[in-house]
This record gives C-alpha cells, sequence and structure tokens, in this order.
C-alpha cells in the first residue's frame, strides 16, 4: 500500500489535535448562549388565565385578532334550597356572550342574561401587556360594559324612561403572571346605576376585586375571586366571593365554579351579590367557551 504524500502530514497532524481538543461540553455552552441570546428579547407574556374570564371577574385575557369567543354560562338556584328543587338545578338562569377581537389588544361584545333579562355591550382594551424579561411587570386591561335590565316596569302607569334601565361598570385589570402555575389580579370596578330602588341608595358604587389562577396540570387551574364593596353595604347585600376549576378540554373551556353572586354581569355580582357563605345560599354554575377563528 502506497504512503502519502509528506506534504499531508500538517493537514492531519492539525485534525487530530482538533479531535483531542474538542470539548461536547464547550460546544453544548456555545448552543446555550446562543439560545439564550434569543430569549433575551423581550416578548408579551402569553396565558396569564386560560379564559376571558376568571370566574366572574374579567381576566386580562381578549380574543385574538379576527377571533370570535362564544360562552354560554348557566347559573343554577340556592343549593341550600334542597332536595324539592335538586339543590338548586331546577332553577337556572343563562348568559350567553360574543366577544370578537378587532386587533390583537382590542374587543368588543354583546351579550344577554335571563337574570333581570339584561342585554349588554362591551369593549376590552389592553393597554399594557407583561414582558417576557420583566422590564413591564405588569399587564393593565381596562373593560367598559353598558347593561340594560328587561324586566316590565313594575308600575306602567308612572313615566318610564328607557335611560333608567341602563348602568355602567368600569374596571382597570392589574395582572401578574408569576410563574407557569401562578397568577393573580386586582381590579378596582366603578359601577353607575341610572336608577336605584330607593332615595337612599347610592347610584355610583366603588368595589376592589382580587383574583388567582393556580394551575395544577396541564388541563386544570384552581381560579378563586373575591370582590369587596367600598363604600359598604345595605341590608341585603354581601361581598362576592367564589371558587371554581378550569378544565381545557383542547377545544374548548369548562368552566365549574360555587359562587354566592346569582348574577352573571358586572352590575349583578359587584353591587347585588345576596347569597351567604355561612348560610350555604350559594349557586352552583359553569361556563362552557369556544373560539372561532
Amino acid at each position: 500500500m502506497s504512503r502519502l504524500p509528506r506534504q499531508f502530514y500538517p493537514c492531519i497532524t492539525f485534525f487530530v489535535l482538533g479531535l483531542l481538543s474538542f470539548n461536547p461540553a464547550q460546544a453544548q455552552s456555545l448552543l446555550d448562549q446562543i439560545q439564550n441570546e434569543s430569549d433575551v428579547s423581550p416578548h408579551p407574556v402569553s396565558a396569564t388565565y386560560k379564559d376571558t374570564r376568571i370566574i366572574n371577574l374579567q381576566s386580562n385575557e381578549t380574543p385574538g385578532k379576527g377571533a370570535l369567543h362564544f360562552v354560554i354560562a348557566h347559573r343554577f338556584g340556592k343549593i341550600n334550597e334542597g332536595l324539592y328543587s335538586l339543590w338548586g338545578l331546577d332553577n337556572a338562569s343563562m348568559r350567553m356572550a360574543f366577544d370578537y377581537g378587532i386587533t390583537d389588544r382590542i374587543a368588543c361584545g354583546i351579550a344577554r342574561s335571563t337574570y333581570q333579562k339584561t342585554i349588554e355591550a362591551n369593549v376590552k382594551i389592553r393597554a399594557i401587556q407583561q414582558l417576557s424579561d420583566g422590564s413591564m411587570p405588569l399587564s393593565l386591561t381596562w373593560y367598559s360594559v353598558i347593561m340594560a335590565n328587561g324586566l316590565r316596569w313594575s308600575n306602567p302607569e308612572l313615566s318610564n324612561y328607557f335611560t333608567s334601565r341602563l348602568s355602567y361598570t368600569h374596571q382597570a385589570i392589574l395582572s401578574r403572571k408569576f410563574n407557569d402555575r401562578l397568577s393573580l389580579s386586582v381590579a378596582p370596578s366603578f359601577t353607575h346605576r341610572n336608577l336605584v330602588n330607593t332615595p337612599v341608595d347610592s347610584h355610583d358604587q366603588w368595589t376592589i376585586g382580587t383574583a388567582g389562577r393556580f394551575k395544577m396540570t396541564n388541563r386544570t387551574s384552581l381560579n378563586a375571586e373575591y370582590h369587596f364593596l367600598v363604600k359598604g353595604l345595605d341590608d341585603q347585600s354581601t361581598n362576592s366571593l367564589s371558587l371554581g376549576v378550569d378544565i381545557d378540554t383542547g377545544g374548548h373551556v369548562f368552566q365549574l365554579h360555587i359562587t354566592n353572586s346569582q348574577g352573571m354581569f358586572e352590575r349583578a355580582f359587584l353591587t347585588e351579590t345576596t347569597g351567604k357563605w355561612s348560610e350555604g345560599a350559594l349557586y352552583f354554575g359553569f361556563n362552557l367557551s369556544r373560539v372561532f377563528s
């Protein structure tokens, strides 16, 4: 067998030395550095919550641009009604809502509830988004809704105005996703009612809401929320407290919850909650949502 020409010896020597000096850990470290550099660029934090509502309270999430978000919600009667009403299951109210993503950060929607036959129109804006590098630690979402009570007037002989049916709620929803499991929110809300029941009732009401989500598995999470009426309560009202579970089925988000609020729109659960946890005056309910793109 013929020998290699002498001019190839330096090339072979450098090739062997290169193999001997090659360190796989250094190569992996270089790849990690490249990957880390690509992760440095900040981007909005996603999936703070599973759906556009935590339980009753709006989350910071909105439908994507061009997406139609459909939600059908049921709220049954009081659990303490007992066997005669099958622990409230005989007495159900329903809310049906459509939300549309105008952009990835702006959405509008309409809804109809059987409770007080209420019609809603709303707008939701993701004003500030939490960023992955921590330069913006919170997200701020603005939500405004106008609600019209559709019940017949109790005294049709009086001069009744359409504007008397209207009420409004404005919310600033501050949210933070701390990690893949924990998300928390604080939501100050202002509600105005054009018509109140008695002259001593206030037309305006401020509330402070707190809510959170703890992710248990890739498909399930525990949710909780509480709303405190800042200006105080009348004899019949109480603060809203709700506990729930989110289940992601792949195509739908299924939300189960127990709450002391019968109404599923803002004026009702923020200012008109009457159920008391200590008395078992609670309502079982669920939300089922689907996104059409």
